[in-house]
Parts: structure tokens; C-alpha cells; sequence
């Protein structure tokens, strides 16, 4: 009995020992997997971001504002050819409608000495310009945008330094539309990188930076000989150029701060499962600068929050279409849209809110933008989601340019022509109950008439003289006359028998 009871202790030991290894060799697992992101395969989640030879760099999410990585990214910098998006904005927002982007800017002088582009009195249109500036980095193009802008130059530059009041940014100051390198201008890897989540909010900076290449149409003076000029994509992500690739990478714009050192700013947007994520470098090396940012923008795909707010496809409201066959057009998100809460909050400060554009025209196509869902955080705004359509809008009837549908105005065209028809048929029944009226009363009128005609022929017939009862009986219409006549005689005597 003694031994039975032994054996069991022992084997109640063993199982405790058992399983305290085991909680052990589950617990270690658990901490050793705990940095690890796991997707098709596993991939260890690095603690630090990547060693880069950058002075100064801001990794920051587009989509939520969360920064990220960032080294020294408050150090105020030139801000190089980055400052080519905010020229891009300026443009943009001065400008009344699409149309002025088939609009031409002439070369002159201070501009054609900026480089060997443009020629004296040659020119190209706004959209061109647009395109060789973003894609090409042109600092002619960039000039030539702020001489059409703008009354002058340094009202351009005003306006540009007021735009980044609006944005909140207060270690930025511009002192020229394309960059170049001018010892009063500065910016930070942080400013620039909110300038950078701010312009590609435009479809036509998003639409230019996505381009590996680009030919635009310059003309001599009053448009003659035009010719093509073409240029490569300043980004060496999206062109694959030093062996540096990003599959992810939606666009960016490169340049030297000064031609004679090899310092170069670089401001990059990349896309992977719908949230946006930026990298600005300052001074990195030209050769560098796509491996450094592939690097980071690896590293923040790891270490970005994702907290999913709004769905991908998800309807939002609906867009006013001025001119279109359909003039109330559904708008979805195009993709997902993503909150950032620092860990001091709550998700209760997260707010969305759904701006749809005013002045949309008609034609317009699948795929275009037509709004944004906004997502602030504590009032202020952090990341947009861009709104389009699913179906293409064209050009309606002469009423769609009140925003009366083709539909509406079939519907509104059939009642009207189903009122007109009623107020017709009333008008016809009226007019064929009055002449059946005066047909009627012509008919009695007849008939009395032939009445009358055979009672006088009846009397003749009869010939009442000379039958011995005096003269024949008037008739009941002369029986009146003689009393209304009796009646006025009567009461003239009065009246004279009163004087």
C-alpha cells in the first residue's frame, strides 16, 4: 500500500515537472516570436531602423501622419528640388479650373538663363510644365509656373511660405519656385515630409509623379516648330536606376542642393496594402539615396500602425456632376483608410468626415477622384482617403448643366407633355360642351319658332275676323309690350302731376 502511494507521488511530481517545461519552452517561443511579422514567410522585425548615411531623414506614415523613424529630422536643410511639390500645390490652387492647363508660358530672359530647356521666347503649355517639373525636375519649368502664377516671381515665393503657414509648418521658408540653392531658404526632413503627404493629395501631382518618363511640346514664338523634349524620372526607385528597387514605390522627386556637391534631398511615396508611407532624406548621397530609402520604407511597413478605420469600396456619399447624363454620382473610398492614436489618447478622438468636390464637370471617367474621406485625430486632420467613382460620367443633354439628369428630364419632359395633354383634353370638352350648349339653345330657338310659325299660319288659316269675335287676340310678346308701355305713360303722369 505504502509502495502504491509512493509511486503515485512520484507521478504526480513528474507531471508538475513536465508541465512547468513546457510553460517554459511556450513562454520563450511566445517572446521570441513576439517581434516577428509574418506574411507568406516569417520575417524578423528589426528594434531599430536601418543604419543610413543621411544626415537627416523623417520616415512618416501619408495615411495617418504617424511618425514612424527619423534621425535629426527638425535640422533645418536646403530644401532642394523637394520644394518643386510645393510649387506643384501653389499652381494648382491658383488656378480656376482644368482648363488653364492647355494654357502656354513664354520664355524670357532671366528664365532661359536658368537653362538650356527652354530658349528665349519659346514656350509650352501649364500641363506640360506641370510634368516636366515633377518628373524631370526642370528648375526652368518651375520658374516658368510661378511667372504664369503669379503676378511676379517674389508673390509666387509669398504665396508659397503662406501655404506653409496653412499647413502648420514653421521651420520651412522658400525663397524660389524650383529649389535651387539659396543660402536664406530652409526646411526639415519633417516639414518637407507633411509637404509631401499635402501635394500628393492633388491627382495631377500624384498623376506626374508616377510617370518614369515624360515628352512634353515646345514652340517657338506664336507657336511655331514646336518639338519634343523628353525626361527620365528624377526618383531612382520608380526607374530602377542604381540598383535600388521597391516594388511598392508610387513616385519621387531627387535632386542635387547644388550642382557642384553630390548632397542630394530625395522625397519618395510608397503604397503597400493600402497604406501610404513617406521618406524624406536630406543630404544623402545621390548613389545612395534609393537603396537608404528602400530600407526604410521596409522598415516602416513592419512598424507602422495599421488600425484600420474605413474599408476599401466603401460608399460614402454622393458627388454632384454639372453637365453629365447622370448628375448624382455615387462616390467610394479607393482603399483602406487608417487611424493613428498616440498612446496617450483614446480612440475617441478619431473623427471622419466625407468633402465631396463642388465643381465637378462632366465627361467624367472611371477611377476619378471626386472627393476625400477625411480621418482627423483630435481635430486635426491626419490622413485622407481618396473618393472615386465606378462608373464613367458622360456629357448630358442641355438640362444637365443645371444638374437636371437625362433621366430627370425624360421624367420631368413626360409630365409636362401628360399635363399638357390634360389641360388639352379639358380645353376641347369645354369647347365642345359650349358648342353643344349653343347648339341646343339654336335648336329651341327653332323650334319655338316653328311653334310660333304654325300657331300665326294656323290663325290665318282659321281667320279669326270672320268668325264674329272682334279683332284676333294679340299675341303674349305684344300683350307685354302694351303693359311696359302702359306702365312708363302711368308713371310719367306722376311725375308731372309731383311738379
Amino acid at each position: 500500500m505504502l509502495k502504491n502511494s509512493n509511486t503515485a507521488r512520484i507521478r504526480k511530481q513528474m507531471v508538475a515537472i513536465i508541465s512547468v517545461i513546457l510553460i517554459l519552452v511556450t513562454t520563450i517561443g511566445y517572446i521570441a516570436l513576439f517581434d516577428v511579422y509574418a506574411e507568406g514567410e516569417t520575417v524578423v522585425v528589426p528594434k531599430k531602423p536601418p543604419a543610413v548615411g543621411t544626415n537627416s531623414y523623417m520616415v512618416m506614415s501619408g495615411s495617418t501622419s504617424e511618425k514612424v523613424a527619423f534621425k535629426h529630422a527638425d535640422r533645418k536643410m536646403q530644401p532642394g528640388k523637394i520644394t518643386m511639390l510645393m510649387t506643384a500645390m501653389v499652381v494648382l490652387d491658383n488656378m480656376y479650373d482644368e482648363k488653364e492647363l492647355k494654357n502656354t508660358v513664354e520664355t524670357g530672359e532671366k528664365i532661359a538663363a536658368l537653362g538650356d530647356v527652354f530658349k528665349l521666347g519659346e514656350s509650352a503649355s501649364v500641363g506640360d510644365l506641370l510634368d516636366a517639373m515633377l518628373v524631370g525636375g526642370d528648375v526652368q519649368s518651375a520658374e516658368l509656373l510661378a511667372k504664369y502664377s503669379a503676378s511676379s516671381r517674389n508673390i509666387f515665393v509669398k504665396e508659397m511660405n503662406s501655404k506653409c503657414m496653412e499647413l502648420g509648418l514653421m521651420d520651412t521658408l522658400f525663397t524660389n519656385a524650383s529649389g535651387r540653392y539659396d543660402i536664406a531658404a530652409y526646411s526639415t526632413a519633417a516639414d518637407l515630409a507633411v509637404i509631401t503627404q499635402a501635394a500628393y493629395r492633388y491627382q495631377e501631382v500624384k498623376d506626374a509623379l508616377a510617370k518614369k518618363s515624360v515628352k512634353i511640346t515646345i514652340f517657338e514664338q506664336k507657336k511655331k516648330n514646336p518639338r519634343e523634349v523628353e525626361f527620365q524620372s528624377t526618383d531612382p526607385l520608380l526607374t530602377s536606376n542604381e540598383n535600388a528597387e521597391y516594388e511598392y514605390i508610387k513616385g519621387g522627386i531627387l535632386g542635387l542642393v547644388d550642382e557642384t556637391v553630390n548632397s542630394a534631398q530625395f522625397a519618395a511615396i510608397a503604397t503597400k496594402d493600402d497604406m501610404q508611407m513617406i521618406v524624406v532624406l536630406m543630404d544623402s548621397a545621390k548613389e545612395n539615396a534609393g537603396r537608404e530609402a528602400a530600407s526604410l520604407f521596409e522598415y516602416a511597413d513592419l512598424k507602422v500602425t495599421k488600425n484600420t478605420i474605413v474599408k476599401k469600396g466603401k460608399l460614402a456619399g454622393h458627388a454632384r456632376v454639372r453637365g453629365g447624363a447622370v448628375t448624382k454620382v455615387p462616390a467610394y473610398t479607393e482603399t483602406k483608410g487608417f487611424a493613428y492614436v498616440p498612446p496617450e489618447g483614446s480612440d475617441s478622438l478619431i473623427q471622419t468626415q466625407v468633402s465631396m468636390y463642388d465643381n465637378l464637370n462632366a465627361p467624367l471617367k472611371k477611377g476619378d477622384k471626386v472627393g476625400e474621406f477625411r480621418i482627423l485625430v483630435a481635430d486635426e486632420l491626419k490622413g485622407t482617403v481618396d473618393l472615386i467613382i465606378k462608373e464613367d460620367v458622360p456629357v448630358g443633354w442641355f438640362p444637365s448643366r443645371y444638374y437636371i439628369s437625362n433621366t430627370a428630364t425624360i421624367v420631368i419632359g413626360s409630365v409636362l407633355a401628360l399635363l399638357l395633354l390634360f389641360l388639352l383634353r379639358v380645353g376641347y370638352v369645354r369647347l365642345r360642351r359650349a358648342k353643344r350648349r349653343e347648339a341646343i339653345r339654336r335648336h329651341r330657338i327653332r323650334e319655338l319658332a316653328i311653334k310660333q310659325l304654325e300657331i300665326d299660319e294656323d290663325r290665318k288659316r282659321r281667320d279669326w275676323n270672320a268668325t264674329g269675335y272682334g279683332e284676333m287676340p294679340p299675341r303674349t310678346t305684344d300683350i307685354r309690350k302694351e303693359a311696359i308701355n302702359e306702365e312708363a305713360e302711368k308713371s310719367g303722369r306722376r311725375s308731372q302731376h309731383i311738379r
